[in-house]
């Protein structure tokens, strides 16, 4: 797909990614405004291992599959009494679920863009959890605030990810870690598990789930493409199928063909 084509130009130039990210991230919300419309992610079909380990969700859920995104990763970090940070929160619910299932201490999430945090601060009344804008690279907290960090597909826009990481270790207690999903080339992988060893951590896990985000995408298609018929203009619709990840994208297509992995990676700070 040619718009596909330009659009993966476009993301390999950093300052043009950021600026292409923001403009998604305060658009789409403008155009989905549904308040049960909670996630962005492009979903995680769990493994049979995975769902006895981890409990299973009401897979008869709107967009259930984005939501496990969040569960199968989050579960594996033992939540319960912690303090935890989502960076990237989006539209809020996957730390919706985290803390209404999980029983963290305290939830926060963080977002660059403003429309987001004021669709959480309008979707996800009485649930306790914290939604702030701000920087990623900069971000608002004292020194040794969290026991967690989460980042969920957001990473790979940022300009700076090896200040990213800096922050991260900057705000995570002694034994803290990060949970980390995201979809990105292969030569930026090695270059982000470079900048996660630069500042002192110890990767404890570094896992391919192509295969599941594949599977998730593929069993997504028939409702995703029927949402973004009636809720999206003509125009703007072949963007939209390329941002979602939809069969025939450029980002379906390199998933598929090894050239982009999604990956799941958990880094601990020393204790």
């Amino acid at each position: 797909m040619a718009l596909g084509s330009i659009l993966f130009r476009i993301v390999r130039i950093p300052k043009l990614r950021v600026r292409l990210w923001k403009l998604a991230y305060e658009i789409f919300p403008k155009l989905l405004p549904d308040a049960n419309w909670w996630f962005m992610n492009y979903g995680y079909e769990p493994s049979d291992a995975e769902r006895k380990e981890f409990g299973t969700l009401d897979e008869s859920q709107f967009q259930w599959r984005s939501r496990a995104m969040y569960h199968y990763l989050t579960a594996r970090s033992s939540p319960a009494g912690k303090d935890l940070l989502e960076v990237g929160s989006g539209r809020g619910g996957g730390l919706r679920h985290v803390a209404s299932t999980m029983a963290p201490k305290s939830a926060t999430g963080l977002d660059f863009a403003r429309s987001a945090i004021d669709f959480c601060h309008r979707s996800h009344k009485g649930i306790p959890v914290t939604y702030l804008e701000g920087d990623s690279m900069n971000m608002p907290f004292e020194d040794l605030s969290f026991d967690l960090v989460l980042n969920v597909e957001s990473c790979h826009a940022y300009l700076d990810q090896a200040k990213f990481i800096a922050e991260v270790r900057r705000v995570l207690r002694p034994g803290g870690r990060l949970y980390l999903v995201d979809v990105r080339s292969l030569e930026n992988w090695v270059l982000l598990r470079q900048w996660i060893l630069d500042e002192g951590f110890t990767v404890e896990e570094d896992a391919d789930v192509t295969a599941n985000v594949i599977a998730a995408l593929e069993l997504d298609e028939p409702e995703k493409r029927e949402i973004i018929k009636k809720r999206v203009p003509f125009w703007l619709r072949a963007v939209f199928m390329e941002f979602a990840g939809s069969i025939g994208s450029q980002l379906h297509e390199r998933l598929k063909n090894g050239e982009i992995q999604y990956r799941r990676m958990v880094a601990a700070k020393a204790a």
